[in-house]
């Protein structure tokens, strides 16, 4: 930064009187004198001729001044620069449930130590999440990967293949099985996440029904993760999900479900047009740190 007296002087300059420089920097004009005398002083040259009734520049304050001018423009435009570099190096990202929250904190960690990027995470249910990268506003988004196949400006890579169980109450009598089978279900009430989530996510689970040969008694639809665990913990029905989805402070029951058609993809993806060079440094990490 430059001292403040500069941006006195060149009040001076600019407004053409002593006076009116002080009033702007709600100041008395013997201040600005003063403090313009001392920075003559410390230069070892006049800026002002001041044998005239209004501040005139010598010699000397001309050069002075441009040079002052010079600096301070460059000193704008090197900051400004910086600050749009300094953007440039920050990674939004989109999460959508437990199971980034599971991971994305050791994966963020581990890849800032080595890459000086700063990364700020946003949280949304899978549809707003997906929405929210198409239209840029996010710069990575984690999710399904049926919630990216019908955007064709984003590239996606699935990282994780989970295992689906079923959800109950821990009153339920299915609650202590080892595994259950569609069978197992077929005539159970059942909570599902709506279309809210994701028309493609929506499709694809009533799609594995039909393939399962199952029509599912859906008893309710809600709009959320929250939601649906309470109302599968108060019995309302039982719920089908990837086994992340499920936290260990949830109170309900997870019994592998087999002999299904019903998976969860998960995936990371970005707009293609998002030019970032960390958007490629940290997918890679993602797909190196599921791989191992």
């Amino acid at each position: 930064m430059f001292k403040q007296v500069i941006y006195y002087f060149i009040a001076v300059v600019e407004q053409g009187s002593f006076s009116k420089a002080a009033k702007k920097f709600y100041l008395s004009q013997s201040a600005i004198s003063q403090q313009i005398t001392k920075l003559e002083n410390d230069l070892g040259f006049s800026l002002f001729d001041r044998r005239t009734y209004y501040p005139t520049l010598t010699e000397e304050g001309k050069r002075y001044y441009d040079l002052a001018k010079k600096l301070l423009s460059d000193y704008k435009n090197e900051y400004n620069d910086i600050k749009e570099n300094l953007q440039k190096d920050v990674l939004t990202i989109g999460i959508t449930g437990p199971f980034e929250r599971k991971h994305v904190p050791f994966i963020v960690k581990q890849f800032k130590e080595n890459d000086a990027i700063s990364i700020d995470i946003k949280a949304f249910n899978l549809f707003t999440c997906i929405e929210k990268l198409n239209n840029r506003e996010i710069d990575i988004a984690f999710g399904l990967s049926n919630n990216f196949k019908n955007y064709p400006d984003l590239i996606y890579r699935t990282i994780y293949h989970s295992h689906i169980c079923v959800v109950t109450s821990l009153e339920h009598p299915l609650s202590h099985k080892e595994y259950v089978t569609i069978k197992d279900i077929k005539n159970e009430p059942l909570i599902v996440l709506s279309k809210k989530q994701g028309k493609e996510y929506y499709h694809d689970y009533m799609e594995a029904f039909r393939l399962d040969g199952m029509i599912p008694y859906i008893k309710k639809e809600v709009d959320d993760l929250n939601e649906y665990v309470m109302a599968i913990s108060l019995g309302e029905g039982i719920g089908l999900s990837a086994t992340e989805v499920i936290s260990e402070n949830d109170q309900v029951a997870v019994i592998p479900l087999k002999e299904s058609h019903h998976h969860a993809d998960y995936a990371v993806g970005y707009h293609q047009d998002n030019g970032k060079k960390a958007i490629q440094q940290f997918m890679k990490y993602v797909e190196d740190y599921f791989r191992l």
